[in-house]
Parts: C-alpha cells; sequence; structure tokens
C-alpha cells in the first residue's frame, strides 16, 4: 500500500482520499438539503406556515410571517453558497448556527409533544417531533462541525 508523509507520520494513500471524498459528499449533501429545504418552503409554504403558528404562535402572527418568509430565503443563499464556494466559512458558521436552532427546535417541539409535521421540507417529506427529528439535526450539526473543523485549518 502506498503511503504519503505528512506531519511526519505516515498515513495511507487510500485512508486519505476515502476523508476527502467524505469531505466532499458531505460538504455537496449539506448545500443540496439547504437548497432542498429552502425550496421547498417556498414552493409549498403552508404546511411551514403552520407548524410555525402552533409551535411559536406567542410569537405573533407577522412574526411568524416573517419567519416564513426569511428562512427560506436563508437556506436557500447558504446552500447557493456551499454549492458556488462562495465564503466558505462564514457559510458553514452561518449553517452551524442555522442547524443550532434547527435541533433547539426539534427538542422544543418534542418536549412540548407536538404532534405534527414540521414543515422542514415542504410537503414533500413527512417529518414529525420526536427523537427521529432530533437525531437528524444532530447528525447534520455534527456533520457541518467536521466540515468547519477541516475548512479551517485548510
Amino acid at each position: 500500500m502506498k503511503t504519503i508523509l505528512t506531519s511526519s507520520e505516515k498515513v495511507p494513500l487510500i485512508s486519505r482520499n476515502v476523508k476527502q471524498k467524505f469531505y466532499t459528499v458531505s460538504y455537496y449533501f449539506i448545500a443540496v438539503i439547504l437548497l432542498v429545504s429552502g425550496v421547498s418552503k417556498i414552493i409549498n409554504p403552508e404546511n411551514f406556515i403552520k407548524v410555525l403558528n402552533v409551535t411559536l404562535g406567542f410569537l405573533g402572527e407577522n412574526i411568524v410571517i416573517l419567519i416564513a418568509t426569511i428562512l427560506p430565503v436563508i437556506e436557500i443563499a447558504l446552500g447557493l453558497m456551499l454549492m458556488l464556494k462562495i465564503k466558505v466559512k462564514e457559510a458553514l458558521i452561518a449553517v452551524l448556527y442555522l442547524f443550532v436552532a434547527f435541533t433547539v427546535f426539534a427538542i422544543y417541539g418534542t418536549i412540548k409533544g407536538f404532534n405534527i409535521d414540521c414543515g422542514c421540507f415542504g410537503s414533500n417529506v413527512r417529518n414529525e417531533f420526536g427523537v427521529g427529528m432530533i437525531v437528524r439535526n444532530l447528525v447534520l450539526l455534527v456533520v457541518v462541525l467536521v466540515l468547519y473543523e477541516k475548512e479551517k485549518w485548510s
């Protein structure tokens, strides 16, 4: 097996290639998730607005409409920034914060016992509050954290 020397340690070339492929696939996966999520909410906003009214209705209708309008635009913008490799570190930081907010929202909805589809991907994918939603958001959060750490040291 071929090896390369980096930082005075031997790393198998195959291992390095697998890691790089993991980073690349994960990077574009996150970008696609953001784009699909944002576009889905714009195409069919009713489900997302419904879940915001149920979960965050105490904020008032104007704030709910503002969130329902701005969030998909932010998701699409961040997805495009990643796809086009524009300010990647900054975009990954923003995605990190976004996924932290999504994880907190999933935990909040689960604790409160909301039994509705979150509207995360419009009406394309059914996804109710619960442990599955929390785990999904935590996995996405960890992936973005790994990508950011790699990007930070590049």
